[in-house]
Parts: C-alpha cells; sequence; structure tokens
C-alpha cells in the first residue's frame, strides 16, 4: 500500500545517499541523554561502554524493514558497545507470517521498539501496548530540538495530555520548504538520447509518448544488446489500484489516498472520476502499450527486478522518482558522464507537480517504546533513540563514518578518497568496526527521526551528502551542466516553480480515522479491483476494450461498496485538507 512504498522510497533515497558516499560519527553523554544537538567532536571507532556480556536484546518491531533478524556488522558494533543493546528485528514485510502484528498484539507485547504507521500506533496506544514516555522523553537533548513536532503529533491521541509516540522523518526546516532540487515525482529522461532528438518542447502526455517512441526506436536494445523500452513497470507495491499510475497522478496535481485524489488545490476527487488524474494517467500506460512501449515483462516483474535489470542497465526510459536518476547501480563512466549520459528531469508544459514539502511533523509513522519496557532497558532504548534524532545519529544514519566515508574539513563534510570502494564492497571495513562490507553492516531499521534534509548543526548544511557545498563545487556531470544551459536554472525546482508546473502542498502529519471491519473489507476488495483492473485496461488490445473493461471496473466498485467508501474517504482526508488550510 501507499505507506509501504513510502518506506521504500526513503529507504532508498538512504541507500542512494550512501552509496554515492558517506559521512558518520558516534555520540551519547555517557549512557544518558546523549550528545548535545550542537554535535561535538567525532572519534573513529566506537567508545567501549557496555562489554557483550552486558549487553540487552532489544525486539524492535518495524514496519519499514525489508531485513528480518538480528542486527549485524559495524552498526550492531556500535550499537552494541555505545547503547548496551542487540537488536533483534521482526520485519512483517519480509517474515512471511501475515499474522505476525496479530499475533504479538494478542501476546499484548508487539516489542520493546515499536515502529508503526500512525492509524496502527494508535490502535495500539488504545490497547495498551504502547508506553507512554511524558515524564522522560524532553530529558533528552536531541528529542526535545523536535519537541514542536513530538507534542503537535500526540495532541492527536486521546485528550492530548500524554506523550507516546515519535514521528518519523522530521526535519529542522519548515512545514511549507521543499529542500530537494528535483521534484519527487516528475519526467524524467536520458539526456542524452533526448538531446540526440535536438531536446523537442514536450506540451502535453501526446508529445511525451512520441518522445519516448522516437528514443525506443533509436535505442531498442542497451549497449550490451538488450531489449530496452520506453516503459518498464512492476506489480508488488500496488495497493489501493496500481502504483505506477498513483505516483504520476502527481504530475497532474493529484495524490491518490485509496479512493480519493487530493488536490494541490485542496480539492477532493474520486479515484474514479474520468476528470481525475488516475483515469488520464491509466490513459496515458494504455497509449504507450498500443505504441509497443511498454516493456512486455512488467506484469510479472517486482521492484527488484526492474531496478537491477532494467534500470541499472539502462533499459528503460521514463522515471518518475528523484531518486530513480541517481541509484548508484546506473555505473557511468568518466566518458559517458562528459558526454551527457544519465537521467534528468525534463519539464512537460501541461503539467502541474503535487509536491509535498519537507516532513518536518513526520512522514506518517511512529516510533513508541512496548508497554512493558522499564528500568535499564527503558534507559538504553531512550538513550539510543536520542542519539538517533542527534547529529551524531544522524550523521552515521545518512552518511556513514568519519574517516570512512568523509572527513571534516573547516567545518564542513568531505567525501573520502575511498567512500565509493567503501560503499561498492570493493573495500573490507577496517578490524576496530568489525570487518565485512560497509553496506552488510549498515543500519536495517530502513527508517529515521530525522530526515536526510534536516541540516546538521554541526555542519549548517543537509545531511544528504548531495546537498554538501563540498559536493556542490565539484565539477557536475555534463547533464546537469546542459540543463542549466537550457532552462536558466541550478535547481530544477526553481524552474519548476517559476513556469507554475509545480506546486508546494504543507507538510502535515494527521492522524487518520481506523477503518471498521465493513469498511476495510469494501477497501480491500474495491483496491483489488481496480488494482487488477488497471494492469488489464493497459494491456488491452484496443480502446474499445479498455473503456468497456473500465465501465465493467466501475460498476463492479460500486456494487462492491465503493460509494460508502468514498464517503468515509472523504470525511477521512478531509482532516488533512482542513489543516493544511489553516498551516
Amino acid at each position: 500500500m501507499m505507506k509501504w512504498k513510502k518506506t521504500v522510497a526513503l529507504g532508498l533515497a538512504a541507500v542512494m545517499a550512501l552509496s554515492v558516499t558517506g559521512c558518520g560519527g558516534k555520540e551519547t553523554e555517557g549512557q544518558g541523554s546523549g550528545e548535545s544537538s550542537t554535535g561535538g567532536g567525532e572519534s573513529t571507532a566506537p567508545e567501549g561502554g557496555y562489554a557483550e556480556s552486558d549487553r540487552i536484546t532489544v525486539e524492535v518491531y518495524d514496519v519499514a524493514a525489508n531485513y528480518h533478524g538480528i542486527q549485524s556488522g559495524w552498526f550492531a558494533k556500535l550499537v552494541g558497545e555505545r547503547f548496551g543493546l542487540e537488536l533483534s528485528i521482526l520485519a512483517p514485510q519480509v517474515s512471511g507470517d501475515d499474522s505476525l502484528y496479530q499475533t504479538r498484539c494478542s501476546n499484548n507485547n508487539l516489542g520493546d521498539i515499536i515502529l508503526l504507521d500512525n492509524t496502527d500506533f494508535i490502535d495500539c496506544i488504545d490497547a495498551g501496548l504502547i508506553k507512554d514516555i511524558s515524564d522522560s522523553i524532553y530529558n533528552y537533548e536531541n528529542l526535545a530540538v523536535f519537541k514542536t513536532q513530538i507534542d503537535a503529533w500526540n495532541t492527536q491521541v486521546g485528550d492530548g495530555s500524554k506523550l507516546y509516540g515519535i514521528p518519523t522523518e522530521m526535519t529542522n526546516t519548515s512545514p511549507d520548504t521543499y529542500s530537494e532540487n528535483i521534484p519527487f515525482s516528475s519526467v524524467c529522461l536520458p539526456w542524452d538520447y533526448y538531446q540526440e532528438l535536438g531536446a523537442p518542447e514536450i506540451k502535453n502526455l501526446d508529445d511525451l509518448l512520441d518522445v519516448l517512441e522516437q528514443m525506443q526506436k533509436n535505442h531498442p536494445t542497451n549497449k550490451d544488446g538488450d531489449s530496452a523500452y520506453a516503459i518498464s513497470l512492476w506489480k508488488d507495491w500496488d495497493g489501493f489500484g496500481m502504483e505506477n499510475i498513483l505516483q504520476t497522478c502527481k504530475w497532474y496535481g493529484q495524490e491518490g489516498r485509496d479512493s480519493v485524489l487530493l488536490g494541490n488545490d485542496n480539492s477532493v476527487m474520486s479515484i474514479i472520476d474520468e476528470n481525475g488524474a488516475y483515469y488520464k494517467m491509466l490513459n496515458f500506460f494504455f497509449e504507450a502499450n498500443q505504441r509497443g512501449l511498454v516493456d512486455p515483462d512488467s506484469p510479472d516483474q517486482n521492484w527488484q527486478i526492474t531496478d537491477e535489470q532494467k534500470l541499472r542497465a539502462y533499459r528503460k526510459y521514463l522515471l518518475w522518482y528523484n531518486w530513480e536518476m541517481n541509484l548508484a547501480g546506473i555505473k557511468l563512466t568518466d566518458e559517458e558522464k562528459q558526454s551527457g549520459v544519465g537521467f534528468v528531469t525534463v519539464p512537460v508544459s501541461d503539467m502541474n507537480i503535487y509536491q509535498v514539502a519537507d516532513s518536518y511533523y513526520g512522514s506518517g509513522r511512529v516510533w513508541g517504546l512496548g508497554a512493558g519496557v522499564d528500568g535499564e532497558k527503558e534507559k538504553r532504548i531512550m538513550a539510543f533513540l536520542n542519539w538517533l534524532a542527534g547529529s551524531e545519529g544522524n550523521t552515521t544514519m545518512w552518511c556513514g563514518l568519519e574517516g570512512i566515508n568523509y572527513v571534516e574539513e573547516n567545518g564542513r563534510f568531505v567525501q573520502t578518497e575511498d567512500a565509493n570502494k567503501y560503499m561498492l564492497g570493493e573495500i573490507a571495513m577496517p578490524d576496530e568496526w568489525g570487518g565485512g562490507s560497509f553496506a552488510d553492516g549498515n543500519q536495517k531499521l530502513n527508517q529515521y527521526i530525522v530526515s536526510s534534509m534536516a541540516i546538521n548543526p554541526r555542519t549548517n548544511e543537509p545531511y544528504s551528502f548531495g546537498y554538501w557545498s563540498s559536493q556542490q563545487e565539484k565539477p557536475k556531470d555534463k547533464r546537469w551542466v546542459d540543463w542549466t544551459e537550457k532552462y536558466g536554472k541550478d535547481k530544477q525546482t526553481d524552474y519548476y516553480l517559476e513556469k507554475n508546473l509545480m506546486k508546494v502542498v504543507a507538510n502535515v502529519n494527521v492522524v487518520l480515522d481506523s477503518d471498521t471491519t465493513d469498511i476495510a473489507l469494501i477497501r480491500s476488495q474495491c483496491g483489488t479491483e481496480l488494482k487488477d483492473a488497471s494492469w488489464r485496461m493497459i494491456m488491452a488490445k484496443d480502446k474499445d476494450e479498455f473503456d468497456r473493461m473500465w465501465k465493467e471496473t466501475k460498476d463492479k466498485m460500486i456494487g462492491l461498496g465503493f460509494e460508502e467508501l468514498y464517503e468515509f474517504d472523504c470525511q477521512k482526508y478531509q482532516k488533512i485538507i482542513d489543516v493544511r488550510k489553516g498551516n
């Protein structure tokens, strides 16, 4: 579902940041409140503090994790020696046990550290599974920095007088700021192939299909001779509807949220309204397939296959996520970089991109402690969470390790010569970090308390590697130089905003109503129907079959109770609209 994809995106963003380079460090004030929020000196290896025999194993129930088991490697060494903790990660999306959540809830022990989506977290508070941390949380300096955001989330719980949760991915920018250089979802094309066509103006989706068709005609294979397609889709991210469509809805000012489309003008529309972006983009992919532009493997492949075998091999020509453009697996030679190879955003004149601002108030998930956690275990966990909220922890999370991935020069971070070699596993980690590869030992939680776009108080620059001034000063690949020359802006988002091709909506972190049993059933059935029908419609033999399938799908969804679901969701998501209007 949508929340699952967000996790993958965030996780890949972290991998992307680290796989290009990194930074890192450690901190705490003894075993208590942790480092100062202003940052401090860093050492190159974990400071001793807990012998192996003194460590406590804590269970981390983590809906974001793509790893199930005991954390190992350099991150495990750091957490063990610094906080006396061994992390046993319970990852429901990879455990193979669909009943893991229900089973552990029924046993009144979901975990020691708990990471859930907002609504599930609230349900667990109501069930007595989450610990009230009101008396201790602001004794921890780094967590106290985010008091505004933490209080804002917890005021939505019960009578608002207690503190249970710590939102994920908070920033110290603002709720109205979008800090990244590139829109989150936009049209991204291989710049060398686009330039080869004369970089024609793209006025609308029909023009985009023309460009993609010509690209595929000119380059039916990659340089290794493997077949290539303009569009390659995947199924395993689908939830309520088809995820590749839901994300490209953002190109036309709407975000899919279950049965509704939320507009960047604060409007609400049914997802099956023919005037909406879902139907528009469904038509786009159908027309693309009619032209032979959709990878025939699409209905049978997952994201991993699309990523590793298609994207990284330069076998797909349309991307819609900003992080896809920079995945480290797309290895470009110096010659390719100098000749304009690689993906960039390409404006489409009729677009009105729906762009959510930085996740100032959080991204829709929450950290907390299990209700049974107390004593020494509670102190160690809170010290660990405090570290995750501070400069040192976030430098480690988002960037890596000092001396391995980065060094500090004149108050700013600079990539080490061997940073990429560590990330690619070409150099093993030093013995003091336990050996092995950096990637294998990287943290497996796949979620963060603070966003990579937050400002690191140690450097006054974002944690995200690509935004360090030392990186910005390096010679840019030709594709980015060409882009600036053509469009007159260094930041793509500046151009999109200036040309009214993008609108930023305020970040809000609203706890939404849980489904009733009846609504949950209708949602599941309607979502499955829309998802399955979307794939069939894209692959339809002609427009008549497409239209017939659409009518049958709408009729079936209405028969399943879609109108009741839509009414429920209109009230549910109006909370987001209302908060944005008042922000």
